[in-house]
């Protein structure tokens, strides 16, 4: 087992009380894996939307994580068409398959500020602190899992789930069950045998959705029509512990406000169009429950606020349906020549990612009571003030928040806990769906609860040391 590289002290500085208690903190966790009949289960680390890198599968250039010489501007045509999804009716989402692909998990978003290199840490405390290795091989991701067959001196038993967080939920779900088959097989090698292996996964935010989706339904993809997926719990079959950090289980207010104001350019990135996030299914399946009613039109009644229904976005002005986007949609389908078969083609994108958002909410809060043997930990932000309720009017692009509470800064505590009560009746006791062995409340933001070192120590003791 590799050590995190917080506990390496390479300049031999005396070590702070702080970094003294993580260090004897990790020499008891490592004394307990080297105990001869210690059996880890494996992890998997699963980070959240924006959470992978995203890759140009002709040239390797980066569309999405590293902003520095390698990174592929969207100004030029053919890139701003590979960090969007394609577009094109008569054919359903998953079968829109682009030339672009995840490529690792975003450990630190690179870039520079006035020719100054630099590097902002999203996953790397995380992925490091359970073991996941940053160099290719052992605990790496196994996007090329023949090149670590034969190289069987590390112990691997961490391993990061890189997704391509542009996709539908349900499709990642399929690659997940893919993924775990590819890590069975290394890990069996590894160890010189062929029993069963059972796995722990820890996710964060949207990652947390696809391991829910994988666990209930497996690898079903979601049907067409009104048929929703069965709720068999195929998924479970090698997971024992399932940690989630900050998911939106109820979603969350930025997931639409973004596809209105798109991402605005800041020293690093670029700026993205509304247009360019509208092509991004993902994105619509995280919008917030229609039923916690947390938008209402400030110029209209409680009928006419259902953001889930093509009408409202035609009627707003918003995303994919905005009038004024010809010029950019002509340059994400070069192939559509008049601005009606543009904009038809796009309306029909919509209306698919509206719908893949309503059914797979449906399947997420579809009450199932999961296997015995599967234990669920959640760990949430609530000391963060959190957008809970927006409004807009006709002719806006941006909502309006005019109500915060308890949260991560992203995701209302609420949302996280999938808490019937808002929008419903008041009890005294939480209402959900979902079911928890656990649940640890946090004082730090949405990403940087991957971070605290409390929200680290607690997922430690679950996957090593709870009886």
């Amino acid at each position: 087992m590799q050590w995190p590289s917080r506990f390496r002290n390479k300049k031999k500085q005396p070590l702070s009380d702080q970094h003294l208690a993580e260090f004897n903190s990790a020499i008891e966790y490592e004394r307990q894996i080297r105990q001869p009949a210690f059996k880890q289960n494996p992890i998997i680390v699963i980070p959240g939307i924006l959470g992978s890198n995203i890759t140009n599968l002709k040239n390797e250039s980066t569309l999405w994580g590293d902003f520095g010489d390698s990174f592929a501007s969207p100004d030029a045509d053919e890139n701003l068409r590979m960090i969007a999804l394609p577009m094109q009716m008569g054919k359903t989402l998953d079968q829109l398959q682009g030339q672009s692909t995840a490529d690792g998990s975003l450990r630190y978003i690179k870039g520079s500020v006035a020719g100054i290199p630099i590097s902002i840490n999203t996953y790397a405390s995380m992925l490091s602190a359970l073991g996941v290795g940053e160099q290719q091989g052992a605990g790496a991701s196994l996007n090329k899992l023949d090149d670590y067959i034969d190289d069987r001196r590390n112990e691997a038993n961490a391993f990061e789930f890189s997704y391509d967080w542009r996709r539908s939920m349900d499709e990642n779900a399929v690659r997940l069950g893919e993924y775990i088959r590819q890590v069975t097989r290394f890990v069996q090698l590894q160890r010189g045998c062929h029993e069963p292996i059972k796995f722990d996964i820890v996710a964060h935010s949207m990652g947390g959705l696809i391991a829910r989706y994988y666990l209930q339904y497996g690898e079903q993809l979601l049907p067409a029509g009104e048929a929703m997926p069965i709720a068999n719990w195929a998924g479970s079959a090698q997971i024992e512990r399932v940690v989630l950090i900050g998911p939106p289980n109820g979603g969350a207010l930025p997931g639409l406000d973004c596809l209105l104001t798109g991402v605005p350019k800041n020293p690093i990135t670029p700026r993205y169009d509304p247009v360019v996030l509208g092509t991004l299914p993902a994105v619509y399946q995280l919008f917030p429950r229609l039923r916690y009613k947390m938008f209402k039109r400030s110029d209209a009644d409680e009928q006419h606020s259902d953001f889930m229904s093509l009408d409202l976005w035609l009627e707003m002005n918003w995303g994919l349906a905005d009038k004024s986007k010809d010029s950019l949609l002509a340059r994400l389908l070069p192939g559509v020549e008049t601005p009606f078969e543009r904009r038809n083609t796009a309306l029909d994108h919509l209306n698919k990612c509206l719908l893949s958002s309503r059914k797979l909410q449906l399947a997420l809060d579809t009450v199932a009571v999961r296997p015995e043997h599967l234990k669920m930990f959640l760990f949430v932000g609530d000391a963060t003030m959190t957008p809970l309720l927006a409004t807009a009017k006709k002719g806006d692009k941006k909502l309006t928040y005019i109500k915060k509470g308890a949260g991560d800064g992203t995701v209302p505590r609420s949302c996280a806990l999938l808490d019937e009560r808002v929008g419903g009746e008041w009890s005294p006791k939480v209402s959900s769906p979902l079911q928890w062995d656990n649940v640890i409340f946090l004082q730090s933001n949405h990403l940087g609860m991957t971070k605290d070192p409390l929200c680290i120590k607690n997922i430690l003791y679950i996957l090593f040391e709870r009886p």
